[in-house]
């Protein structure tokens, strides 16, 4: 098969030449890029010296393989079709850090998907891209594909198994710049979010941040967890250990990366673990906030200042529209934060939750974008 020349929306995927080497040199330099792409790094020596011949092979075994190049004729990404299965392509792509945030990858993907379709004989695009890589999501997406769940080790990356999103579009799916999905600007900034590096917030609380869960922290959170009050609220088991403790750091991880859940701890003026503030994200705009504090320091005020700093980044950075907050009914402590941080009580909610001895009714409540102010 003869290199295809395509055209979208102001870029031009064209074959590789050795004129694009050295901005890819820059690509692959980029830490987004090696914390997501699969190939060993650095990139030098023979896989580099032969980059271009083994693209020109890819193309006469049917595999194309194009450089995007925007107007100026930089190179601003790459993209790529390869067979996978009878009627079946996968598709990658990678976009230039110098040329992120201007819709390089949702034009290419388009023009490289429609000419699969109508000239490889795909019934199926297939795509795929390590969890925690929601700039690739998201592209797809917006361009048409369904995500279709999670491949356990689905990739092999630089000598560790890696969990990765896989998914597919079919004939007559993709969708136009004017064809956004449901609920894309909710979307794209949870992306955008979790993408970023995680920082911490400052409350309005003297001597109180919100911080990520760290290692140091996990005989701290063991100890709240395993707290009477702590357990007798909440759903964690009992008697709670370290390795529980482990387990949850693992878990928290893993759920920020695939964009399901946003836990931070309070941490002191000496950054000791104080307790929890998280979100459980749901269907786009929504989120369940839950909380607990230390024995050590109750009686604060702290977790209302937790509460309410976390409820002003789920409206401003994650586009939340309503948080819902319950606890057992009898939770005073929980019920008097929730208020002060702004959530209205709107019921009982008959045996919303299972307890130790059967099923435990709860007060639930919610808070909405415009109570902000």
């Amino acid at each position: 098969m003869e290199p295809v020349t395509l055209t979208a929306g102001g870029l031009r995927l064209v074959a590789w030449e050795q004129r694009h080497m050295a901005d890819l040199a820059k690509i692959y330099d980029d830490p987004l890029i090696e914390r997501f792409l699969v190939m060993p790094l650095p990139w030098s020596g023979t896989p580099r010296e032969r980059f271009v011949w083994l693209q020109e092979r890819h193309w006469q075994s049917g595999n194309p393989r194009w450089a995007v190049e925007d107007e100026s004729g930089r190179l601003v990404g790459s993209m790529a079709l390869t067979k996978s299965f009878p009627y079946e392509l996968t598709i990658t792509y990678v976009t230039a850090p110098w040329a992120r945030g201007r819709g390089v990858a949702q034009r290419a993907i388009r023009a490289a998907v429609q000419f699969g379709f109508d000239n490889l004989g795909a019934k199926r695009i297939a795509w795929d891209a390590i969890v925690g890589n929601h700039a690739s999501r998201l592209a797809a997406v917006r361009t048409g594909f369904t995500v279709e769940g999670i491949a356990r080790n689905g990739v092999y990356q630089r000598g560790v198994s890696r969990d990765c999103w896989v998914g597919g579009i079919l004939p007559g799916e993709v969708r136009g710049p004017d064809s956004p999905p449901e609920h894309y600007e909710i979307l794209k900034r949870q992306a955008g979010f979790f993408l970023a590096e995680r920082g911490q917030l400052e409350t309005s609380a003297a001597g109180l941040r919100l911080r990520p869960l760290l290692e140091k922290d996990l005989d701290d959170l063991a100890a709240t967890c395993d707290d009477a009050e702590v357990r007798r609220w909440t759903t964690v088991p009992g008697p709670y250990t370290r390795a529980m403790a482990d387990d949850w750091f693992a878990f928290c991880r893993d759920s920020w990366d695939r964009g399901e859940r946003v836990l931070y701890v309070l941490a002191d003026a000496d950054d000791r673990y104080c307790g929890s503030v998280e979100f459980n994200l749901r269907a786009p705009g929504e989120a369940e906030i839950g909380y607990f504090c230390s024995p050590w320091a109750r009686g604060r005020g702290w977790m209302t200042a937790a509460v309410r700093r976390l409820c002003e980044l789920g409206f401003e950075e994650l586009g939340l529209e309503r948080i819902e907050w319950r606890a057992v009914v009898g939770n005073d402590a929980s019920r008097r934060v929730a208020e002060k941080a702004g959530f209205v009580i709107e019921g009982t909610r008959k045996g919303l939750r299972h307890g130790d001895d059967g099923r435990l009714d709860s007060w639930v409540g919610g808070r909405l974008r415009e109570d902000l102010a």
